[in-house]
């Protein structure tokens, strides 16, 4: 399939709410992240990048985007520790990510 998306905890994720219901998430999803990168990109304060990496961490991996869900981890725990210098070095390529998951699961929905 894709590099951002597992397809085997979208599978699980289908069993448990249903085939009928994961567009539906996976469109709320795809509109998250539009407005997370959107706050990326205006060069942020390092505790919202933080606020973000931990919403993204846990709805990404709920969703099956592991490397999303991985690099969120790494941000938030960086921003978290105030580690600016850091943060600001990956934060593009927290930004690449989440577009590639979100091109890839809007493929996926339509």
């Amino acid at each position: 399939m894709s590099q951002y998306i597992n397809q085997i905890a979208v599978n699980q994720l289908m069993q448990e709410v249903g085939d009928e219901n994961v567009p539906f998430l996976f469109g709320i999803f795809c509109d998250e992240l539009d407005d997370f990168i959107s706050t990326l990109t205006t060069h942020p304060e390092i505790e919202k990048v933080r606020e973000i990496s931990h919403c993204l961490k846990s709805s990404a991996g709920s969703f099956g985007a592991d490397k999303l869900a991985s690099m969120a981890i790494n941000i938030e725990e960086k921003a978290k520790n105030k580690q600016k210098d850091w943060v600001e070095r990956n934060i593009s390529e927290f930004v690449n990510i989440a577009r590639g998951t979100e091109l890839a699961y809007r493929q996926m929905i339509n």
